[in-house]
């Protein structure tokens, strides 16, 4: 069994379950817009060494573009361009994997364990942003400056706090909050620059410094308002 094979039996036994609840997709990538401006996602993806698959939750908007996209378009919007991303797995927390078997009774047992645990686990993450703009409208920059290491609902780990703080400030530009969309530009920007004078500590080559310069250009057009 390998990927391919098994997103044939995702196709046959997961899609018209997912597709019931109004999602769309197929094979292992689907999305549902909900009226909110939220677009959920879930995505399945065969490990780089074969034998398996991991699968994502994730959420993004229909306001902006992905981190993979300069365009809007939801259909396109995988797990992995998605900011607010968590894996899925049969408990509800922790890495997880479904490993490839030789039995196809026990792959088709797989795709039925992942349905488990989208319908369990991955319900209650979407459910998490139903009432958007919460709970974005209620995080401002000094929570940011005050936990590196935020935890989205102490709950979502945030592995990129410059994208998070771009992401906060286009959703308060969304909900007509300037000022505070100005202040989610300055610290994302402030981190940024913070972040390519680290780079310039360690490399101080012609071509470390043009990334470096393009680092910082491709941010100050980030954080534009």
């Amino acid at each position: 069994m390998n990927a391919n094979e098994f997103k044939k039996l995702v196709n046959k036994y997961f899609s018209p379950n997912i597709r019931q609840l109004g999602w769309k997709g197929s094979g292992f990538h689907f999305y549902k817009h909900d009226p909110n401006h939220v677009v959920n996602i879930f995505g399945i993806q065969g490990a780089w060494y074969g034998g398996s698959v991991t699968c994502e939750t994730a959420i993004h908007f229909d306001f902006i573009p992905d981190l993979a996209h300069k365009e809007i378009d939801i259909s396109k919007t995988s797990y992995a361009s998605c900011i607010i991303r968590k894996i899925l797995s049969p408990k509800g927390d922790g890495d997880h994997s479904w490993t490839f078997r030789n039995n196809e009774d026990e792959n088709i047992k797989s795709v039925n364990q992942i349905w488990d645990a989208f319908k369990t686990h991955g319900k209650t993450f979407y459910n998490d942003f139903i009432n958007f703009p919460y709970p974005f409208d209620t995080i401002m920059p000094q929570d940011l400056k005050a936990k590196p290491n935020y935890k989205l609902l102490d709950k979502y780990y945030i592995y990129n706090s410059i994208h998070f703080a771009w992401l906060l400030k286009e959703v308060n530009l969304f909900i007509g909050r300037q000022e505070i969309a100005k202040d989610f530009s300055i610290f994302g920007l402030s981190q940024a620059i913070e972040n390519s004078e680290r780079m310039t500590a360690h490399s101080k080559s012609k071509k470390a410094m043009q990334d470096i310069a393009n680092y910082i250009d491709t941010n100050k057009k980030m954080f534009a308002i």
